[in-house]
């Protein structure tokens, strides 16, 4: 049987010396240097990578066959539709730039969620944000940060995470980020979001990930018509905190971008005895919100692995959540 590779064993394009590489050039020439250098190195990548290629493809017949006569595309994609999805993630790194260097207008943001940011900061509270790697959640940092005094913790699974800090504080001396490092939820990283949650600030997790260390560990949810694994850390950590959760999403859209801040529970209690069953709803609800703007945004799903299988090929699903459909 051949192993399903990990999430986290591939060395994404949008690591941590590629954004190094693209600030290089974004100071050098700007950002159409940035393009005219991208075509190239992105075809190059879009041949080579056989895997993330067929991992595009995979997805985007998925959610077409799940939309049926609502899909935003005309007819089955093909190799053109996975190219431009290459490209609009090319795309999405060029714009962490911009939004942390703070050249993203507000007239380029608006506001399309049912909870406005403002309602979030003025309660006062510490939140869980739920993110994805559906949109570009650093855009969307970026931008919550440019106008409201709210200190953001952000739960990386990257050993760059100390470098990425650096990073972004050279890139923009305001920036008030800090990406947290974390591999395992231990006791030491939970007092320390329990210390950020006090204060107020925020804490954002990625919820459409399973774990690096534990794969096994996940509940299967339907996500576009298929079962798909799902992490438990980010709602047993949202448990943990006994805070607000929100679901976040940023989404490019024409010329600027989607803000989206939905709310999702006033307080996550887990039952010992229920535990598994109201993990299976919670994150069945969270794959139902992912579908939902999947399918309004096709082209901004950035996870270029079998998104539908644990990295060992055949491996049995380990958790009886729910899988029926909508």
């Amino acid at each position: 049987m051949t192993a399903k590779l990990h999430w986290a064993d591939k060395r994404e394009n949008g690591s941590y010396l590629a954004i190094r590489i693209l600030l290089a050039l974004y100071r050098l020439g700007g950002k159409w240097l940035i393009l005219i250098c991208l075509a190239p190195v992105l075809g190059y990548f879009f041949a080579k990578d056989r895997v993330a290629r067929q991992a595009s493809l995979d997805y985007l017949r998925q959610l077409h066959r799940y939309a049926g006569n609502k899909s935003p595309f005309n007819a089955t994609p093909g190799y053109w539709q996975a190219y431009r999805h290459f490209w609009h993630f090319a795309l999405a790194a060029l714009a962490k730039i911009d939004a942390w260097l703070g050249r993203i207008s507000p007239t380029q943001v608006s506001y399309g969620g049912a909870m406005p940011f403002e309602q979030i900061v003025a309660s006062g509270k510490g939140a869980v944000l739920i993110a994805s790697h559906l949109g570009n959640t650093d855009v969307c940092r970026a931008l919550v940060r440019s106008r409201h005094p709210v200190k953001i913790n952000v739960l990386a699974h990257t050993k760059h995470a100390e470098a990425f800090n650096r990073i972004l504080k050279d890139s923009n001396s305001e920036v008030d980020l800090e990406l947290i490092e974390v591999t395992e939820l231990t006791p030491a990283v939970s007092m320390r979001l329990s210390d950020c949650i006090d204060r107020g600030e925020l804490v954002v997790v990625v919820g459409d990930r399973i774990s690096a260390q534990a794969p096994e560990r996940a509940i299967w949810a339907n996500f576009l018509g298929k079962p798909a694994p799902f992490a438990i850390g980010p709602w047993v950590l949202a448990s943990l905190m006994q805070c607000p959760v929100y679901l976040m999403f940023c989404m490019k859209q024409h010329q600027g971008y989607n803000l989206m801040f939905e709310p999702f529970a006033e307080l996550i209690t887990l039952n010992r005895k229920q535990r598994q069953q109201q993990l299976s709803e919670l994150i069945q609800r969270y794959a139902l919100a992912l579908e939902k703007v999947a399918c309004r945004y096709p082209l901004q799903w950035f996870n270029f692995y079998d998104f539908w299988q644990l990295p060992v090929a055949g491996q049995h699903k380990e958790t009886s959540g729910d899988h029926s459909s909508k």
